[in-house]
Parts: C-alpha cells; structure tokens; sequence
C-alpha cells in the first residue's frame, strides 16, 4: 500500500466516523489495522 492509498483508506475512515456509521472503537481498531499493514 503505497501513500495516497493510506490516505484515501483513511479520509475513508474519518468519514465513515464523522457520519456515524462506525463508532470510536471501530473507527480504532481499523486505524491500528490501517498503520500496521502501512509499515510492512
């Protein structure tokens, strides 16, 4: 995953939580699952 994939996974992210679709837990857990895979 390259940065502009990163960043557009997590403008995703943000989105989905400003809407409420997900909550703060979730909207978490997929950030640390986001940034992990980022570093392999």
């Amino acid at each position: 995953m390259d940065r502009e994939e990163l960043k557009a996974e997590i403008d995703e992210l943000m989105r989905q939580y400003d809407n409420e679709e997900i909550d703060g837990a979730t909207y978490s857990q997929k950030m640390m699952e986001l940034t992990a895979s980022a570093q392999e």
